[in-house]
């Protein structure tokens, strides 16, 4: 009786089976269209690029690749959330004239553009242009040389871009030259050598890059800057940025990062800039800085950077609200530089050996010019200059009183050959609550 219940059981179930097999097959044809699907929007969302492209130049495969002149229609076949390859390989991508892009993502699905080698590995893609190399090191020869071009121009459209895996060698006035308002704008493990600039703005057109991340660039050789952002760029963080300007002189005159216009809202994060020169005459200013920012710049945050061998300053900001948080100047004219008048706060930062390369800037560690008020905190001075000055202001003496400049220092350390403080007209230096002499002029 027992089994013959059981083989009832096993009965309904055969039967039972038999009318869900149909549904389980249905099923797995669905789920197979739906793979299939995914793959084929992979597939479409990708492109490829080589240096002299290959087939039908569709970009659709390495079998036929587009060339790096059809990048900007390989964006928009790529499409939000697609990407766009450029082979790394023995072979540079050659450039003599910019390419305009003004194609993009959407919010949270950015076209990336980044360099793979043949297996698909994360790899470099060399791009390469036509600037004189290795730079002149006279007058002469910077006025023939060949001062290259600049390579991708992002005009409007060019939004929600994330360009990676590229390196530069020897071009002109920018690796990337924002010529409109754009937003979204991503650069990752990138590297330059010799460049007029890195990264430019169009003085002539709107150039406003609202949300530009930079992590892991790195730019060798700049006569101009490696960064300049201009008009209301903001909510820019750099992290793990270096650029060595490595004295590239005569082009009056190079500095790191250059911030103007209205930007606002930046943090630097372990980044490097040094050895921007400037060569003049023995009783000239020689300017050439490591990071700058100009009047109207504001709410800047300098985290664990570093500025060194700058014939001007190491770091020359003219911004109200900036901190700079364990940074260290070394090396540089004027090691600090600090113009703000609201809320300018260096913290635990050292300064190290300030000097004098020529012209008439004795070496300083801090100054505060024309009227800046400057807070010190916790910070370290050392120095085996006897001609140095660690605390000095600078008055403005074009307006009549002279507008005289504060330094206010806590729990700061010294150590010295040369000079405590510079006390110029209407300034004041007060080290731990002790105010120190007025030197005058």
């Amino acid at each position: 009786m027992i089994t013959k219940r059981a083989l009832g059981l096993g009965a309904i179930s055969a039967v039972a089976a038999s009318f869900a097999l149909p549904f389980r097959v249905e099923r797995s044809a669905e789920a197979d269209e739906r793979r299939e699907s995914g793959e084929r929007k992979s597939f479409a969302n990708r492109r490829y690029i080589t240096p002299v492209g290959s087939g039908n130049r569709s970009g659709t495969d390495w079998q036929n690749a587009a060339t790096l002149v059809d990048i900007n229609e390989m964006i928009r076949l790529a499409g939000p959330g697609g990407t766009v390859n450029l082979l790394a390989g023995d072979e540079p991508f050659r450039i003599t004239d910019p390419i305009a892009i003004s194609r993009g993502g959407v919010s949270h699905a950015p076209v990336k553009v980044m360099g793979i080698d043949s297996a698909g590995a994360p790899a470099k893609a060399r791009v390469v242009g036509t600037r004189t190399s290795p730079y002149p090191t006279t007058r002469e020869d910077f006025a023939a040389m060949d001062r290259g071009s600049d390579v991708f121009r992002l005009k409007a459209g060019a939004d929600h871009l994330h360009f990676s895996f590229l390196e530069f060698q020897n071009i002109g006035n920018g690796a990337f030259l924002v010529q409109a308002n754009i937003a979204a704008l991503t650069l990752e493990d990138i590297i330059a050598t010799n460049a007029t600039r890195f990264f430019e703005r169009d003085s002539n057109k709107m150039c406003t890059v609202t949300d530009l991340k930079v992590r892991r660039v790195s730019v060798d050789g700049f006569s101009k800057s490696a960064f300049r952002l201009d008009q209301n760029t903001s909510n820019v963080v750099m992290e793990d940025v270096f650029g060595d300007s490595m004295r590239q002189d005569f082009d009056n005159f190079a500095e790191g990062v250059d911030l103007s216009g209205n930007v606002h809202d930046v943090v630097f994060r372990r980044c490097v800039m040094r050895n921007s020169q400037q060569t003049r005459g023995p009783d000239d200013f020689w300017n050439g800085d490591g990071f700058t920012s100009e009047l109207g710049t504001h709410s800047i945050l300098f985290e664990d950077c570093i500025a060194s061998g700058n014939t001007d300053a190491g770091f020359d900001l003219k911004s109200n609200n900036v901190t700079l948080l364990r940074c260290k100047s070394y090396g540089n004219a004027a090691n600090f530089k600090l113009w703000g008048k609201e809320k300018v706060v260096m913290q635990e930062c050292v300064s190290e050996n300030p000097i004098q390369y020529g012209g008439n800037q004795s070496p300083t560690h801090i100054t505060a010019p024309w009227g800046a008020k400057v807070i010190v905190k916790n910070c370290r001075f050392t120095d085996r200059n006897r001609d140095a000055t660690v605390y000095h202001t600078d008055a403005n003496d074009t307006v009549k009183p002279p507008v005289g400049s504060t330094i206010t220092v806590t729990g700061s350390g010294v150590n010295s050959s040369g000079k405590l403080s510079f006390v110029d007209l209407n300034s004041k230096v007060f080290i731990d609550g002790v105010e120190q002499p007025l030197d005058g002029r």
